[in-house]
C-alpha cells in the first residue's frame, strides 16, 4: 500500500478548530488511512458547509508500504524530548534509522501546519488497530477535559493514564505541546469493519468539534450505532494500571485466546518468555495482548474508573 504523507486537507475559510488525524504510525494498521480517504472523498465530492480545517496525515510511509509495524524502531515510542532533540539538528541524510527519518518529516509537517493554520483549538486524533481478536473499540484520552470529552464522545470505553504506563507516544508529546490529543483503537488489523469504525470515529469527532452539522454527515445514525452497539454493557471510563514491557530477545509468547476487555485475575497465566510463565500482577481487564512478532508491549491491564471522582 503506497500513500502520500498528506492524505487530505479540507476547509472553507470559516472559523473553527484545526482537527488533524494521523493513521499508519504503525505500518500494519492501514484502517485509519483508508477511513481518512473515505471521508475526504465525500467532503470533496459533496462540499458540505464546514467550519475550521480537517487534515489527514499518514505516519510511517515505508512501514505502510511493507505492511510492517515498523522497520527499525516503534515510531509510537520515539516521541520523547531526548529522541526529538537528537534528530532536530540533523539533516535527513545523516539520520540512520527509518523511524527517526519519518519522525523528522512528521515534525516538519506538523510545524508547518501549526504555523500556517489560524484555527483553534488544535486537536490531534491518532488512529490504531490491534493484533488481538475482539471487536470492541476504545479510545485513549490525555488528562484534559477536552481530550476526555472527545474520547468519550466516540461511544466506546475511554482509557485514561497512558502516560503512567508508557512514554514516547504521540499522545504524550503532542499533548505537552498544547494540542488536545487523543487516540482511537478500532479493533483487529485486518477486519474490514475496523475501517468502518475508524470512519465513524472521524465523523463523530467532526460533529462534536462543530466542523460539520450532524444533518450533513452521511449515514450519521449508522456510524453512531456501529460504535454504540459494540460497547453495550462496557464501562465508559477505565484507566491503565499495568504494562508488561518486552525486552529484546525475551521470546515473549502470549497465551492464545485473550481478547480486549476480558476479565483476568491476579496470578492468572497470561504468557511466557525466556524466564518462564508470566502471571497477571493484578485483577482487572486485559488490553492489547500481543499476537504479532513486533512490539514492545506484551499486554496492558486496565480497571474501571469511578466517573464521579474524575468529573
Amino acid at each position: 500500500m503506497r500513500v502520500k504523507r498528506l492524505l487530505g486537507r479540507y476547509a472553507q475559510e470559516q472559523d473553527g478548530p484545526l482537527f488533524v488525524g494521523m493513521g499508519g504510525i504503525h505500518g500494519n494498521e492501514p484502517a485509519g488511512i483508508l477511513a481518512f480517504l473515505r471521508v475526504f472523498e465525500y467532503l470533496e465530492k459533496h462540499n458540505p458547509p464546514f467550519r475550521g480545517e480537517f487534515i489527514g496525515v499518514a505516519g510511517n510511509l515505508p512501514a505502510i508500504e511493507q505492511k510492517r509495524r515498523f522497520i527499525d524502531l516503534d515510531l509510537n515510542r520515539q516521541w520523547t524530548d531526548e529522541k526529538i532533540a537528537a534528530i532536530d539538528g540533523k539533516s535527513r541524510r545523516k539520520i540512520i534509522s527509518n523511524e527517526a527519518l519519518q519522525q523528522k518529516e512528521l515534525l516538519i509537517l506538523f510545524k508547518r501546519i501549526l504555523k500556517t493554520s489560524k484555527c483553534k483549538p488544535v486537536v490531534l486524533l491518532d488512529m490504531h488497530t490491534t493484533s488481538a481478536e475482539g471487536g470492541i473499540p476504545f479510545s485513549i484520552a490525555n488528562d484534559t477535559p477536552l481530550s476526555r470529552s472527545l474520547a468519550m464522545n466516540l461511544e466506546a470505553p475511554a482509557i485514561l493514564g497512558v502516560d503512567k504506563v508508557t512514554s514516547g507516544t504521540t499522545l504524550n508529546y503532542f499533548g505537552k505541546l498544547g494540542m488536545c490529543a487523543f487516540g482511537f483503537e478500532a479493533g483487529q488489523h485486518d477486519k474490514p469493519v475496523s475501517i468502518d469504525k475508524m470512519e465513524a470515529a472521524l465523523w463523530l469527532t467532526l460533529e462534536k468539534l462543530g466542523c460539520i452539522e450532524r444533518a450533513k454527515i452521511p449515514d450519521y445514525e449508522e456510524h453512531f450505532s456501529l460504535l454504540h452497539n459494540l460497547s453495550t454493557n462496557m464501562p465508559s471510563l477505565v484507566e491503565f494500571i499495568h504494562r508488561h514491557a518486552i525486552e529484546e530477545g525475551a521470546n515473549f509468547v502470549m497465551q492464545p485466546g485473550f481478547k480486549n476487555f476480558q476479565k483476568i485475575t491476579k496470578g492468572q497465566f497470561l504468557a511466557t518468555d525466556i524466564n518462564g510463565p508470566i502471571l497477571a500482577e493484578k485483577d482487572g481487564m486485559i488490553l492489547m495482548p500481543l499476537y504479532q512478532k513486533l512490539g514492545e508491549d506484551g499486554f496492558f491491564i486496565i480497571k474501571t474508573v469511578n466517573e464521579e471522582v474524575v468529573a
